[in-house]
């Protein structure tokens, strides 16, 4: 019966001394409680008195009649974030009451890791965050820039059929300035954070843009230049028909210079104009020499009397 004593005796004078350890763990979780209780509060209304929900129904990411739910919504899941990584930092020290060093090292070693690491990421999100104000910017004073030098009258070359405003090269050219400064800023900010995966991206990204510039280049020039020499063709001929084929086939071109220069399965895409190409040479053959003889007669005669028309007026 002694060593049945003995054990019990030993059993309570445990379960005494861990009564401290396990007051200090709870008073940590009650300061825990207060403190995440308070930041939560002062999140949630210090954002509904700085007017947070009129501001997300200025921006448009809310509904001036949904605004209300929407934005409690969002400023209710921040309050509840902050709260809950108030208990996290805290957890290491209740872990450490309880003489839980298996468990609270870890613990205490990842908390570190990230407190160290809040500071690189603070810098990248200033960083992102000015670069996307910066780009926004010269953006913008692009866009006005071209709009003051009324460069939409040349929205014509850049547009297909009837509709002449459908890209706005002011607006588009903005847009385009916009989001290459804002790349650049994005790869920055991810090179800040000296990840290697995101340091590959962004080395990837800023590789790949001068071949998306040429392409671009590429494009705009197709468009433009159709654009420029179906108006000639059909102006000299006369022949709307004619100047619409051209202009469509220099477009086509364009793409298909466009889709290898971005290295966009370069044998498939060079196949298929090769055979696009034929396939249309062989159509116009068979068309204007076998169905469309009369038809090309009368084109060819209406271009020959325009020439002469003009030698006339010459001489």
């Amino acid at each position: 019966m002694s060593n049945i004593g003995s054990a019990f005796n030993d059993m309570f004078s445990n379960i005494i001394n861990f009564i401290p350890s396990l007051i200090a763990a709870l008073l940590y979780l009650i300061l825990a409680w207060i403190i995440a209780t308070v930041i939560k509060n002062i999140i949630v209304k210090g954002l509904g008195a700085l007017g947070f929900e009129e501001w997300l129904q200025k921006k448009g990411l809310v509904s001036a009649t949904e605004g209300g739910q929407a934005s409690d919504g969002f400023i209710q899941t921040l309050g509840k974030i902050a709260y809950y990584l108030v208990f996290i930092l805290f957890l290491p020290a209740v872990f450490s009451a309880l003489n839980m060093d298996s468990v609270a090292s870890p613990i205490s070693q990842m908390m570190t890791n990230i407190l160290n690491f809040l500071p690189t990421l603070l810098i990248a999100a200033v960083l992102l965050v000015l670069g996307l104000f910066i780009a926004k910017l010269v953006g913008t004073l692009v866009q006005n820039l071209l709009a003051n030098i009324n460069a939409s009258k040349y929205n014509r070359y850049v547009n297909f059929g009837q509709n002449k405003d459908a890209v706005d090269i002011p607006s588009a050219t903005g847009w385009i300035v916009t989001t290459l400064i804002g790349l650049f800023f994005v790869v920055e900010a991810l090179s800040v954070l000296n990840l290697e995966i995101l340091n590959t991206i962004g080395a990837a990204i800023i590789a790949y843009l001068p071949l998306l510039l040429s392409a671009a280049i590429i494009l705009a020039l197709g468009f433009v230049g159709g654009n420029i020499i179906s108006s000639v063709i059909v102006k000299s001929t006369g022949n709307r028909f004619f100047g619409e084929a051209v202009k469509y086939l220099l477009i086509i071109v364009a793409v298909f210079m466009t889709l290898d220069q971005l290295n966009f399965a370069e044998s498939i895409v060079n196949a298929a104009f090769l055979l696009i190409l034929g396939a249309v040479a062989v159509a116009f053959a068979i068309s204007f020499g076998i169905g469309g003889r009369s038809f090309a007669e009368k084109q060819l005669a209406k271009f020959e009397r325009k020439v002469n028309s003009e030698d006339n007026k010459n001489e």
